[in-house]
C-alpha cells in the first residue's frame, strides 16, 4: 500500500494544486470607513477650493486604487506545496507538516494567510486538547509576508492523539492589501493525504509467550498443550481428566480407568481475538477507555510474537472506518504483515458489531490447528466463552487478557490475565499493579523482553 501512495506522489508531486481565487472586490469595515472619509474630502474639497485638501483627497483615491489592485493580484503567481512527514504514525508521535510558499512575481506579498482544517485526534501544536477535541476539530494557521520573488518554508507539528485514518484536504487562503482594506480569498486544493495512526505498541515487561515450535516438533519444558502426534503412554485416571482421553483398551484389561498421554507442544501460530464490545447491552454506548485499552493490547502482542518468531492472525468484531467489514486476517509475519495488522486494528469501530463467536466460526480457516488464542476485551459475551472452551477441548491454548474496567472473570478453565495496570489510562483503584491469573494453570507470560519499536518505513528495531 505504501509503495503505491509513493507512485501516486511521485506522478502527482510535481502537479501545481488548483487554486480558486476570489478578488479583492469586498470591503471589511476598515476599508468601509476608509472610502467614506475619501468621498467626504473631495467633496469638502471641491465646495471650499482647497487645493491641499483636494491633494489629499486625490491622493486618497490614488492609495484607494493601488491598495484594490494590490490586493487583486496579492494572490497571482503564488504557489503553496504541502508535505505530511509520515503517513503513519503511532499514537503519541509527532507529525511535521510543511508549508512551501513561494511568490514568482516582482509585487511583494505583505500579508498571507494559510488556514487548514485539522480533524479531532491530531492536536495541532499550541491548542488545547479538551478543546479542539469538544469543537471536532480545529483550524492550523500560518502567516507569513513575502517579498518579490521570495521563496520560503513554514513548519506545524501535529500529534497523534488517537487511532485512526484521518484526511487532510484543502488549504484556505487570505491576503490583500498593505493595509488589508481590499482582502483576497482562494482554496487551494492539494492532493488528499491520508494518514494512518497506529495503536501505541507498549512495551511488554513481564509477558512471556511459548517458545515458537510447530506441531510435533520438539517437546517444551512447560506443559502448554498436549500434541496428539506425541504419544505418551497411559496413567490413572484423576477427576477433570477429559473424557475423551480414557484409554477404553487399557481400562478394560486392568479394571481401573487410565487415560493417554501425550508430550506437550505449542504452535507456531497465534490469532489474537480483540474484542469491540464494551457494554453489556449496546444501548449503553461504548467505553473509549476499554476499546482503546484492547486494541494497544492486540498490537503490542502482535508486535512482539511476531519478534519471537510466531505467525500472528487477527479476528476483530469491530468494523472498519473505511468499510463495513470486520478485520479477520490469517497468521502471517513479517514487517508488512504487522504493518497489515495494525492499520486494521488502526480503523476498527465499536459499530455494527457480531459477536466474536460468530465471527471466528465464520472464518474457521484463518486458526489453523493448535494456534495460541488470545483473548482482549472487558466483555465476555457466553456464545463467545463456550466457544472458546471448544478451541480450548480441540488443544488450542486459550489465553484472556482482561481489559475491562470490572475485575477479571473467574473462568477455571482458562488462564486469566489483568491488562488494566498496563492498558487502561485510568485503571480502577482496586486494579492491583501487576498481571495476575485466576487459574492454576502455568504462567506463560514471564520474563518477556521489552518489544521492539517499529520505524516508519515497517521496520522494527531492537
Amino acid at each position: 500500500m505504501y509503495k503505491n501512495w509513493r507512485l501516486k506522489e511521485q506522478l502527482e508531486g510535481h502537479r501545481r494544486p488548483d487554486i480558486n481565487i476570489s478578488r479583492g472586490t469586498a470591503l471589511n469595515p476598515l476599508g468601509e470607513l476608509f472610502v467614506i472619509l475619501l468621498i467626504i474630502v473631495v467633496i469638502v474639497g471641491a465646495v471650499s477650493q482647497e487645493i491641499l485638501i483636494g491633494a489629499v483627497g486625490v491622493l486618497a483615491f490614488v492609495v484607494a486604487m493601488v491598495s484594490r489592485l494590490w490586493a487583486a493580484l496579492s494572490i497571482e503567481e503564488l504557489t503553496i506545496d504541502r508535505d505530511v512527514s509520515v503517513n503513519h504514525a503511532f499514537q503519541g508521535d509527532d507529525i511535521e507538516v510543511t508549508f512551501t510558499i513561494e511568490n514568482r512575481k516582482p509585487l511583494p506579498v505583505p500579508w498571507l494567510e494559510i488556514s487548514e482544517y485539522v480533524p479531532r485526534g491530531l492536536l495541532i501544536e499550541g491548542r488545547n486538547e479538551v478543546e479542539q477535541a469538544y469543537l471536532g476539530g480545529a483550524e492550523m494557521k500560518i502567516s507569513a509576508s513575502l517579498g518579490g520573488y521570495e521563496r520560503l518554508k513554514v513548519k506545524k507539528k501535529i500529534t497523534a492523539l488517537s487511532r485512526g485514518t484521518y484526511r487532510l484536504g484543502k488549504s484556505n487562503l487570505r491576503s490583500g492589501d498593505l493595509f488589508g482594506l481590499y482582502p483576497s480569498e482562494a482554496s487551494l486544493q492539494h492532493t488528499p493525504w491520508s494518514i494512518f495512526v497506529y495503536p501505541k505498541i507498549q512495551a511488554m515487561t513481564g509477558f512471556m509467550l511459548p517458545a515458537r515450535r510447530p506441531i510435533g516438533d520438539s517437546v517444551f519444558k512447560e506443559r502448554l498443550w498436549d500434541d496428539p502426534s506425541r504419544p505418551a503412554g497411559v496413567r490413572e485416571y484423576q477427576p477433570g481428566d477429559p473424557i475423551k482421553r480414557i484409554d477404553w483398551k487399557v481400562t478394560a484389561r486392568r479394571d481401573q480407568m487410565f487415560v493417554r498421554q501425550f508430550d506437550p507442544s505449542v504452535s507456531e501460530h497465534m490469532v489474537i481475538f480483540a474484542e469491540a464490545i464494551t457494554t453489556d447491552v449496546p444501548w449503553e454506548g461504548y467505553r473509549s477507555d476499554v476499546l482503546e485499552g484492547s486494541m494497544t493490547a492486540a498490537a503490542s502482542i502482535a508486535d512482539h510474537a511476531l519478534q519471537l518468531g510466531y505467525k500472528v492472525g487477527l479476528i476483530t468484531n469491530g468494523v472498519s472506518s473505511s468499510a463495513a467489514s470486520h478485520a479477520v486476517m490469517s497468521p502471517g509475519s513479517g514487517s508488512s504483515h504487522l504493518t497489515a495488522l495494525l492499520e486494521s486494528l488502526a480503523m476498527v469501530h465499536p459499530i455494527g458489531v457480531r459477536s466474536l463467536d460468530e465471527l471466528a466460526r465464520s472464518r474457521r480457516g484463518a486458526i489453523p490447528s493448535g494456534s495460541t488464542i488470545i483473548h482482549i476485551g472487558g466483555i465476555y459475551h457466553p456464545r463467545t466463552i463456550n466457544y472458546l472452551r471448544q478451541l480450548s477441548d480441540s488443544n488450542h491454548p486459550v489465553i484472556l487478557l482482561h481489559t475491562g474496567r470490572e475485575d477479571p472473570p473467574e473462568y477455571t478453565e482458562f488462564e486469566i490475565r489483568d491488562g488494566r495496570p498496563m492498558f487502561l489510562d485510568s485503571p480502577n483503584s482496586s486494579t492491583s499493579s501487576g498481571f495476575q491469573r485466576s487459574s492454576n494453570k502455568s504462567s506463560q507470560w514471564d520474563n518477556l523482553p521489552i518489544s521492539g519499536q517499529m520505524s516508519a518505513d515497517g521496520s522494527q528495531s531492537a
